[in-house]
């Protein structure tokens, strides 16, 4: 075997064993206590740990065994109260940002709507997260607003299913979504989201996206019975729901045109320890099954913080074509010192190469 395949060949393994983000590490939690980490930790645990396996059932290379992924995250926990800057001397502060269910109508000074966006505009990537308990602040509604998602204007609805609901923690409101991963129909689009078993998603609240944007897209619907409704409203029927089945997203995300990544998970109760080993049951089966809100959860974040679908350049190398025919797989011809000069004039011959983009 040749010394540059063996060469490739263990760099392509250890790309499988390695998917650091390449946004960067530092992930900063919004939250109204800090106590309320405690219900996460499994969550906290997975972010920060290395070698964590996921399984991947769809991979389309290698192998479709666990994968062990080096995450790596150096988490920050914070209240809005405390003013926490996303930028300090007019650089990111933080690579990432993650919001759990806040309390507060606004956020403060420091979290304004237009910091927000400035974040995403400066290639930072936000995990926001809702819940039908906790009403959605107005910076939060008007960030949403601005990237056209929007919520119901009733702040303590939810999405119910009386088909497809947790028998043995929601028998009487079905409010507790049972749903598969989801599945795309196209073979040419890998599925980053995809995975085995059924996500349990309590008490979510549901969004709608705009027609207008290309850059935005539903990770995961809910079922076709499903809608919106206020459970204070004391009525037997909803006759002008907010939302009604698929038109009701259950994580919704978008990609700017910059690459920054921006998720919504409408149930961040999902998240906690409670429903990452839980045993469910739906009306249709006679025998629990444990959840797959771990692995799901580790899916969405992989791809919201840039651990997944991402392409990645091994080796890029460019200078000043000075008419001897010189090739970059020769690099005899060109002295070290040539190759990637910091500077160029206009109407500089160029000439570029790289190595085949890598997808991770």
């Amino acid at each position: 075997m040749r010394p540059w395949f063996l060469s490739l060949l263990l760099l392509s393994l250890l790309g499988l064993a390695q998917a650091l983000s390449s946004s960067g590490s530092r992930l900063l939690v919004l939250l109204d206590e800090l106590s309320e980490r405690d219900k996460y930790s499994q969550f906290w645990e997975d972010l920060e740990s290395l070698s964590r396996p996921i399984h991947d059932p769809t991979a389309l290379a290698i192998s479709t065994t666990d994968m062990l992924v080096d995450r790596g995250f150096k988490l920050t926990f914070e209240s809005p109260k405390k003013d926490p800057a996303l930028f300090k001397h007019g650089e990111r502060a933080y690579d990432h940002l993650l919001i759990l269910p806040l309390k507060l109508k606004g956020l403060g000074p420091a979290l304004t709507p237009n910091i927000l966006l400035d974040f995403i505009k400066n290639e930072g990537n936000i995990l926001l997260t809702l819940s039908a308990d906790t009403p959605t602040p107005i910076t939060i509604n008007s960030l949403l607003l601005e990237l056209d998602i929007h919520l119901s204007s009733d702040r303590n609805s939810l999405i119910v299913d009386h088909f497809n609901f947790d028998t043995s923690s929601s028998s009487d409101k079905h409010d507790v979504l049972l749903v598969t991963s989801p599945v795309y129909q196209r073979k040419d689009i890998r599925n980053f989201f995809g995975g085995e078993g059924v996500i349990a998603f309590p008490r979510a609240v549901g969004q709608t996206l705009g027609n207008d944007s290309p850059l935005l897209i539903s990770i995961l619907n809910a079922p076709s019975t499903a809608y919106s409704y206020n459970p204070k409203d004391e009525v037997e029927s909803v006759e002008d729901p907010f939302a009604i089945g698929s038109q009701l997203s259950l994580v919704s995300a978008m990609q700017a045109r910059n690459s920054a990544r921006f998720t919504v998970i409408g149930s961040a109760e999902m998240l906690e320890n409670t429903w990452f080993d839980a045993e469910v049951k739906s009306p249709d089966h006679s025998q629990p099954t444990k959840t797959a809100n771990q692995d799901f959860a580790a899916r969405l974040s992989s791809w919201t913080f840039k651990e997944l679908g991402v392409l990645k350049v091994g080796r890029l190398q460019h200078y000043l074509n000075e008419g001897r025919g010189v090739s970059l797989l020769n690099d005899s011809s060109v002295g070290q010192s040539q190759f990637n000069p910091k500077i160029y004039r206009i109407k500089n011959d160029v000439v570029c190469s790289q190595s085949p983009f890598l997808p991770i």
